[in-house]
C-alpha cells in the first residue's frame, strides 16, 4: 500500500479502475479515504461495460457518482473513451502547466487497456519517476495531461476475488471449488444455463456433475476441475453474470 500511497501524492487525478461485473468487490479498500485525506480528484472507471446490461451500468454509476464522477467504459468497444477523456479534463487544474493523472486498480481490470485507449495506441514512457514502482512512466495523453503507467502494485486481500479478476491464474487457485461457489452464489442463475446451455439445475452440487458428464471429466479431482473451468471462462468472459 506504500507504494499506491506514493503515487497518489504525485498524482493530481486518480482514475480508479473497476471490473463492471462485480463493481464494489473490486474497488480497493480505503482507497478513497486516503485521496480525500490528500485533497485528490478521484474519477472511477468502471471497465469492461461490454459484459452487463445497460440497466446495471447505470445503476452503478448512478450510485458511486454520489460521491465522485464515474464513467464506464469498454476497452474493447472504445465505448465511453471519450467521455472518460472529458471527465478528465473536468477535474484537472487548468492553471497548472501539467497535470500528472494515474491509473489505479486490482490487477486485470484493465488499467493499461485504458491508457491504451485514451492515447489512441501504446506510447513509450518519457521517463521512469524516482521512488515509484520499478516500470512507472509517464504517458502524454495532451499538453497538460500526463498518465502514470504503472504495473498492479496492489492486490485484493480476499483469495477468491484475486482468482475471479484473473490476478491468479485458475491452476494456481489454492481452493477453487470455494472460489467457483463464491462466484455461483454472486450471478445469476440464468448466465450460467445460457454459458453451459443447460436447462435447468437444482443446486451448486448438480450443477457440477452436469458439467462433469458434459465435459467427460475423468479425473479423481474431478470437482477442482469443474471449479477451475467455470472459473475460466468467467474471466474470460463467456459466463455473463454481474452482481453490486
Amino acid at each position: 500500500m506504500n507504494k499506491i500511497r506514493s503515487l497518489i501524492k504525485n498524482s493530481d487525478v486518480i482514475i480508479e479502475v473497476v471490473d463492471a461485473r462485480f463493481p464494489k468487490d473490486s474497488r480497493i479498500f480505503n482507497l478513497e479515504k486516503y485521496i480525500k485525506k490528500l485533497d485528490k480528484k478521484l474519477i472511477i472507471a468502471i471497465n469492461k461495460a461490454d459484459l452487463v446490461p445497460e440497466d446495471f451500468l447505470l445503476m452503478v454509476k448512478e450510485e458511486f457518482e454520489e460521491d465522485f464522477p464515474t464513467v464506464y467504459i469498454s476497452c474493447k468497444t472504445r465505448k465511453g473513451s471519450r467521455r472518460l477523456r472529458e471527465v478528465i479534463k473536468d477535474n484537472i487544474n487548468k492553471e497548472k502547466e501539467r497535470n500528472y493523472v494515474s491509473i489505479i486498480g486490482y490487477p486485470n481490470t484493465g488499467k493499461s487497456s485504458i491508457i491504451n485507449v485514451l492515447v489512441g495506441k501504446r506510447k513509450v514512457g518519457v521517463s521512469p519517476i524516482p521512488g515509484f514502482t520499478k516500470g512507472t512512466q509517464i504517458v502524454r495523453l495532451s499538453r497538460k495531461i500526463y498518465l502514470y503507467d504503472t504495473p498492479g502494485i496492489v492486490f485484493p486481500k480476499r483469495e477468491e476475488i484475486m482468482v475471479l479478476l484473473g490476478s491468479l491464474e485458475p491452476s494456481k487457485a489454492k481452493n477453487p471449488i470455494r472460489d467457483a461457489t463464491f462466484l455461483l452464489n454472486k450471478i445469476q442463475k440464468e448466465a450460467v444455463l445460457e454459458a453451459y446451455n443447460l436447462e435447468d439445475f437444482k443446486d451448486i452440487e448438480d450443477l457440477f456433475y452436469k458439467l462433469r458428464d458434459k465435459f467427460n471429466i475423468k479425473q479423481k479431482n474431478w470437482m477442482d476441475v469443474v471449479a477451475r473451468r467455470i472459473i475460466s471462462d468467467w474471466i474470460r468472459g463467456k459466463i455473463k453474470g454481474y452482481w453490486l
